[in-house]
């Protein structure tokens, strides 16, 4: 019998949203916020805790450098097809701003380093963002907001989820623009809502929706096109697998939130400095991804989705996060 679903899923990540805002909110009232680290664990064994027979969490040993900043891979899957995202967690400052120019090493920035760990271990590079504030919507048209399973509250708004293209535009600009990727965040259960789609595989909803955000924000990082306003599915066709097996493989801070309120300075390739060789070479596999169907899942994931210990794709990964879209039998 059928234990659980992608709805009930997606009203657990709301309702861990919601603790989320309040929790952090109040951190920052008594001057003591937890870190990033503290919140994906909270999240993710509130996740394990309502949905155990459908999500299974491997936490791998790091050391606090290692450790800092909650990257994790979360993978969903059905049987032995799906897809992953690398994922590096933020939280927001008192002010709502987020510390976008990390350099871990002091010299590269944090983004460039998830993208590229993302791409050699052949997951979708994303933010999770923690929020304590509210931001109304500049966007006009239908509100992305909303979910099918709940009515709207700004507790919806304590985790978001949005394609790490979003923050490595933002960085091409003087200054760094917390608002620019909140206008381009979405509340995270909203991967998993399927309430108007009931009728597709909630798998093919949820890489739907993870693809159109990377491909979107490719599309505004390469300067082809603003990024739509409506948070919609793609992937409604059956899913295709990919042929190779292991799908992919081709410190000093600013001020936190750098610019909320200042208009960052948006580049396009026209008119733009020549891309260098790396960077080029990059913006292939961006491409490549986003034209990638759901593939079979790597063995490593596949082990781990079986029970095994497993090991993490390279040494920055703390942990991965198995969700089983499939049937779940009791």
């Amino acid at each position: 019998m059928r234990t659980s679903s992608a709805s009930s899923l997606c009203r657990t990540l709301s309702r861990s949203a919601e603790l989320t805002f309040e929790a952090l909110a109040a951190e920052h009232r008594r001057g003591w916020p937890s870190s990033e680290v503290t919140h994906a664990e909270e999240n993710l064994r509130a996740l394990y805790r309502a949905h155990g027979d459908r999500v299974a969490i491997h936490p791998f040993a790091s050391d606090e450098e290692r450790s800092n900043g909650a990257d994790w891979e979360w993978w969903f899957h059905s049987g032995a097809v799906g897809f992953g995202m690398r994922v590096q967690a933020k939280r927001a400052n008192r002010n709502g701003g987020y510390d976008l120019r990390y350099r871990p090493d002091g010299d590269r920035h944090q983004n460039d380093l998830l993208i590229e760990n993302a791409m050699n271990a052949g997951c979708i590079p994303a933010y999770v963002f923690y929020n304590h504030l509210n931001w109304p919507q500049r966007r006009p048209g239908e509100p992305w907001l909303g979910c099918d399973h709940s009515t709207f509250n700004e507790g919806q708004l304590g985790c978001t989820i949005a394609s790490a293209l979003v923050v490595k535009q933002t960085l091409r600009g003087a200054r760094a623009s917390s608002r620019y990727v909140k206008d381009r965040s979405r509340p995270w259960n909203r991967i998993l809502c399927d309430g108007s789609e009931s009728r597709a595989p909630s798998l093919e909803i949820a890489y739907g929706r993870v693809l159109s955000l990377h491909q979107t924000a490719l599309a505004e990082l390469e300067g082809e096109t603003e990024l739509s306003e409506n948070f919609r599915v793609v992937a409604r066709t059956p899913i295709r697998l990919a042929n190779p097996e292991e799908p992919g493989r081709v410190g000093r801070h600013q001020h936190d939130g750098e610019d909320d309120r200042g208009r960052v300075e948006h580049e396009t390739t026209r008119g733009a400095a020549p891309l260098s060789p790396t960077e080029r070479a990059l913006r292939g596999q961006l491409r490549e991804m986003a034209d990638r169907p759901v593939g079979r899942l790597p063995q490593r994931v596949r082990a781990m989705a079986h029970g095994a210990e497993g090991e993490p794709a390279d040494e920055r990964v703390a942990g991965a996060v198995l969700v089983n879209l499939g049937s779940a039998e009791t």
